[in-house]
């Protein structure tokens, strides 16, 4: 019944009833239920079901171990039968095994810590209908076909297709790497195109996301494994126990050891033989073992141990060990934009109003920043009181009291120190119009205003209102999308005035939209409308609240780079590696964030969504790729593969559960330590402390000169 292969988000929902026999209103019968979990068992992520031989033993098996053993065994059975035999040669091989079956128990240790992480990322509980009755039963219990109920504050338990939904709004960060909560369909209507990614599925909600706000109903059509969260857990057991580079080397120079010494031992057994009438097997095998390099693999632990302590000191936490010789050969760095290479923190970038365009300083949630009139580039001036500029002053009003999100300050550990960080609860968008305000206006109290009603934002109208008493007058202030505002406002503050928003003054306007949202940036328009009595309840009151409204302005929204990264990503290239970005963002977007920190510096560098990987195949082709877009989980392992088909070592940052597959199949997989999942930094190699990009940099110079050390 549970196909993987099925696009559930582009089928009919009678359709999808009829697949798994469920009643739109009632849901499915206990009797239907409990046939089900018979059949295909509870709703959990699968535990790790290899055996005690393949997790712990198998790995020990590689040729140059194979030697010791063998050679150890000969002479303990001389030392145990005749009184001959090298002893300790004997207990160093038996403490090189235990080291290696250590090694070997911490690897899947790490694989199952990963898969536990997986596991808590669902509710212990969740509300389901019935036989027409909403139930709590635990998480677990939940079966493909049962109608699943959406509140504000639920962690989804399973993928499920939208059938209603009220103003609900997704956080799923945790599986698309993405800040940006994503809105979701009213009616759950399918979407005509098959191949998107998972951010683009506005009719589907998924296992381990939780719910921002708004409320719904969904049927369940995936659980468990199948599950988007479950098929990165596959591939996160079955990278449990993979072969590291050291141990590949290592084994592939035993082999060719062994055979080497199998010879010496056997030509010194003929010689003894031919000297003295008699074959020596104890002291044949002696001066065979004389060639093994028995202290080799200590000197390996001890260089790239003390290359862990060097690292650590820099902010880079080593958690596999043979990653350090791996961070040195990395040839090209794949790394995840939202929270990697930028702040993964909304920032406001301009203000456009008043016919004028003012420039935001700062990035980030921090309130610190300036404020500068551009309309003069030579000698701009900077805004030392808002009250000066009383239409800006009207747009931060309208931005912060149109708003339900929170600013915080709170205080982190950054290598010793402590350092402030500030933090927004609610919308990432909303906090960057918060941070404006204050920048602009500081602690000015806006006690004045009285909240009346709000009107949620409407994905079909694009836009959202809240209506204010102040004195005797009611004020609307409206934000949304600005080629939907411009047409509901007849008016517009222009040139210090308020006039007719004519025609020509709309497209003078929308042009200047355009500009700033081909290079990348997320645009907000703000209007307002004074009036004397209360508008009706109901949407008659939003019709009268959004029509005739004055356009004050619009603002642009950029994640911005983080502080360095440019800088890094020159290093990076002055040394040899290349640098990619993975991103879910629009192309437009992530181009424009790859420009402006020199990962794309050319007009042949390519960005492409991640769905089109697979019509670049040709090296000539896919190396002129820098930015890959719109990227699900596959599409990233996709990404890896192809590079390291072309004998690339690929470094994998990563802070999302999306990330982890990823991680785990690059050589050196980066997960940040501030912005990451518990999930991304147990399926990664390393972590950058301090999420900074630059590290990653400094980690690459200091495996190098491990990596020499080690050759």
């Amino acid at each position: 019944m549970e196909s993987t292969e099925e696009y559930f988000y582009n089928i009919e929902l009678e359709q999808i009833y009829k697949k798994f026999q469920t009643n739109p209103d009632n849901g499915l019968t206990l009797k239907e239920v409990n046939k089900r979990l018979e059949k295909f068992g509870y709703n959990e992520i699968p535990k790790v079901s290899k055996g005690f031989i393949k997790i712990y033993l198998a790995p020990l098996f590689n040729w140059l171990i194979v030697i010791y053993l063998i050679g150890s065994l000969i002479l303990f059975l001389a030392w145990l039968f005749g009184g001959e035999g090298d002893v300790t040669f004997i207990a160093i091989t038996l403490g090189i095994v235990l080291l290696n079956c250590l090694v070997a128990i911490i690897q899947q240790y790490r694989a199952t810590k990963k898969l536990n992480a997986l596991r808590e990322l669902t509710a212990p509980t969740s509300t389901i209908i019935r036989d027409g009755q909403k139930q709590d039963i635990p998480t677990k219990e939940i079966v493909v076909g049962d109608l699943l109920v959406l509140n504000q504050g639920d962690k989804i338990p399973a993928d499920a297709r939208i059938i209603e939904s009220y103003n609900l709004v997704i956080n799923e960060a945790s599986l698309t790497g993405e800040s940006e909560p994503v809105r979701k369909s009213e009616l759950g209507k399918l979407l005509e195109k098959r191949d998107i990614s998972i951010g683009e599925r506005n009719n589907m909600v998924f296992y381990g996301t939780y719910i921002s706000t708004g409320n719904g109903k969904s049927i369940v059509v995936k659980t468990g494994g199948d599950t988007e969260i479950g098929k990165i857990s596959h591939g996160l057991e079955e990278a449990g126990t993979s072969e590291i580079p050291i141990r590949k080397k290592m084994n592939n120079f035993g082999k060719w050891l062994g055979l080497i010494i199998f010879a010496f031992w056997f030509i010194i057994l003929m010689i003894l033989w031919a000297v003295r009438g008699e074959a020596d097997i104890v002291e044949s095998m002696n001066s065979a073992l004389d060639l093994m390099p028995i202290n080799l693999p200590l000197l390996t632990t001890i260089v790239l141990v003390t290359g862990v302590v060097a690292l650590a000191h820099h902010g880079v936490i080593i958690r596999n060990l043979a990653s350090v010789d791996s961070l040195g050969r990395v040839s090209i760095v794949c790394s995840d934009k939202t929270g990697t290479l930028t702040k993964n923190q909304m920032s406001v970038q301009h203000v456009w109003t008043n016919g004028s365009i003012f420039r935001v300083t700062g990035s980030g949630y921090a309130p610190e920043g300036e404020i500068i009139l551009m309309d003069d580039p030579k000698n701009p001036n900077y805004v030392k009181h808002v009250d000066d500029y009383p239409y800006l002053k009207l747009l931060l009003t309208a931005g912060f009291l149109n708003n339900n999100s929170a600013l915080i300050k709170n205080e982190i550990e950054i290598s010793g120190k402590i350092i402030p960080n500030w933090s927004v609860v609610g919308s990432p968008t909303e906090g960057a119009l918060m941070v404006l305000f204050q920048k602009g206006m500081g602690d000015y109290l806006l006690d004045d205003y009285e909240s009346i009603t709000e009107y949620p934002f409407d994905s079909s109208l694009k836009r959202m209102t809240k209506l204010y008493k102040r004195d005797y007058d009611y004020y609307s202030f409206t934000k949304g999308a600005s080629e939907i505002l411009i047409q509901q406002c007849t008016k517009i503050l222009y040139n210090d005035a308020e006039i007719n928003f004519s025609e020509e003054i709309k497209n003078k306007v929308m042009e200047i939209v355009n500009l700033y949202a081909n290079q990348g940036y997320r645009i907000l328009s703000l209007c307002y409308k004074v009036m004397d009595t209360i508008p009706p309840e109901g949407d008659k009151g939003r019709e009268v609240s959004e029509s005739d409204m004055i356009f004050i302005g619009f603002v642009t929204i950029l994640d911005p780079p983080r502080e360095g990264v440019k800088e890094s990503v020159e290093q990076c290239h002055e040394a040899g590696v290349e640098v990619v970005m993975i991103t879910g963002d629009s192309p437009s977007t992530a181009r424009a964030i790859a420009s402006q920190i020199g990962i794309v510096s050319d007009e042949s560098d390519m960005a492409i969504e991640g769905k089109d990987i697979k019509d670049y195949e040709l090296y000539d082709e896919f190396r002129k790729i820098k930015v890959f877009a719109r990227v699900s989980p596959e599409h990233k392992e996709d990404i890896v593969e192809q590079y390291q088909e072309q004998k690339k070592v690929v470094a994998m940052t990563g802070d999302g559960v999306n990330d982890a597959l990823a991680l785990n199949m690059a050589d050196a997989g980066v997960a940040m330590g501030i912005a990451g999942t518990d999930v991304a930094k147990e399926a990664s190699d390393m972590v950058i402390s301090d999420d900074s990009f630059n590290s990653i940099v400094t980690g690459i110079h200091h495996g190098r000169g491990i990596f020499a050390r080690i050759r």
